[in-house]
């Protein structure tokens, strides 16, 4: 059975867990999943496990992103993006760039932001967008994030629309919702605004991705070891500590070695992933 990682091109419409059901027949096995939910609405970056390789998944997901975005100014909608139902509208007459790119600033650094109430977050055990559609009040808290970069790529007035559009790229931490810097630029400028298109460009040091259609005339997968060797740092151990590893056993680690790493046994093939404590690599994950 193949197994490894696989970065699909993700189109619009589908959800992520759509794009997961068309993997596990792909690949003709259940044991597929996904980091890093993408709206329907969204495409691109969608990094998908198959079989041993969907226990990366959770260390991957924490990885920073890069998403190519429309901010579209003058319209609030129900979901934050173009999706929902339109809330309220404002006139967008006199405002100027200069007036953009200073809000915009804010938008970078260290910084909380409270996630739109349309998102895959749990409250109670419950995702909020359920909670939202069977009609219950959803107030999420604000988190901490970290916006590396907020570029503005263009700005497009619409006149005859009264609306302006915002193209921006950003590079961000896990947990950062595009869609609400869309809602609080808008509102910090006084005119409402929301997310009207959304590319995943780069997930990590993942960035080169195929469609759906491209997998399924030719299932390819980077292999679990690859994929280990492309995101964390290695070690490579002798026989005899390959052994100790593929049972959980912790062996001591090489003096350079800190953090997170991959765990190569005497073939080179991946055996865990480990984290470094006390000079030791104490295992998160065994690939046996």
């Amino acid at each position: 059975m193949l197994e490894g990682i696989v970065l699909v091109d993700k189109p619009e419409g589908p959800t992520s867990h759509d794009v997961v059901r068309k993997m596990r027949r792909i690949f003709n096995t259940r044991k597929v999943g996904h980091a890093g939910t993408l709206d329907p609405m969204a495409t691109g970056m969608l990094v998908i496990g198959i079989g041993r390789a969907t226990r990366l998944l959770g260390y991957l997901t924490m990885n920073d992103k890069e998403y190519l975005g429309t901010i579209r100014l003058g319209i609030s909608t129900f979901t934050d993006d173009a999706q929902g139902d339109v809330l309220e509208t404002k006139s967008t007459r006199g405002l100027d760039e200069a007036a953009i790119y200073a809000a915009l600033r804010q938008f970078r650094g260290h910084i909380s932001q409270t996630p739109t109430a349309i998102s895959a977050i749990k409250v109670d055990g419950k995702r909020a967008y359920d909670r939202v559609r069977a009609g219950e009040e959803v107030e999420l808290k604000a988190r901490e994030v970290t916006i590396e970069d907020c570029e503005v790529v263009s700005i497009t007035d619409h006149p005859e629309l009264d609306v302006i559009d915002v193209a921006v790229r950003v590079v961000c931490s896990a947990g950062t919702y595009i869609r609400a810097i869309a809602r609080d630029l808008g509102a910090d400028l006084g005119v409402g605004g929301h997310l009207t298109s959304l590319r995943r460009t780069r997930s990590g040091v993942f960035a080169n991705m195929k469609s759906i259609e491209e997998l399924e005339a030719d299932p390819v997968v980077m292999d679990l070891t690859e994929s280990i060797k492309q995101v964390f740092p290695c070690v490579k151990l002798n026989d005899e500590h390959t052994t100790k590893a593929l049972h959980g056993v912790r062996v001591p680690a090489p003096v350079d070695a800190a953090g997170t790493v991959g765990v190569l046994g005497v073939d080179g093939i991946a055996v865990s992933l480990c984290e470094v404590k006390n000079n030791e690599l104490v295992p998160l994950v065994v690939f046996v």
